[in-house]
């Protein structure tokens, strides 16, 4: 496939582990920005390295939001850490087209910030 086989603002994925996937935004300029704990956050890349040789799937859009904002949301997070539970190639597609999150990442969220406050404050040396 090729970028012109996408439009932007599309949310495209590619299957890993056997059930999963991996899901990213096209950008007007034909690339995928997608949150990768393989890459150590969110990237952006080109249609051939997201795919890495795997059949790439288009989802459409999951909003009415224009391309224009989608991809502008998304490259916000460009740099950002990859974390499974707070900060996932899930999130950040959902993010950019202005969803909720999911029952699941809240809950996810909330698991999360409760064990940090009951952790206590960090030391830093």
């Amino acid at each position: 496939m090729s970028r012109y086989d996408f439009d932007a603002g599309d949310v495209v994925s590619i299957p890993f582990g056997g059930v999963l996937r991996h899901y990213g935004v096209v950008t007007s300029r034909g690339t995928v920005i997608s949150n990768s704990r393989l890459h150590g956050g969110v990237v952006e890349q080109t249609l051939d390295v997201f795919g890495d040789g795997r059949t790439i799937r288009r989802h459409g859009r999951y909003s009415e939001t224009d391309s224009y904002h989608v991809e502008l949301r998304a490259r916000r997070y460009l740099g950002a850490e990859y974390d499974l539970f707070g900060s996932n190639c899930g999130h950040l597609v959902r993010h950019a087209h202005r969803r909720k999150p999911t029952p699941m990442q809240v809950a996810a969220a909330t698991v999360r910030a409760v064990g940090d406050m009951l952790s206590g404050p960090k030391r830093r040396y």
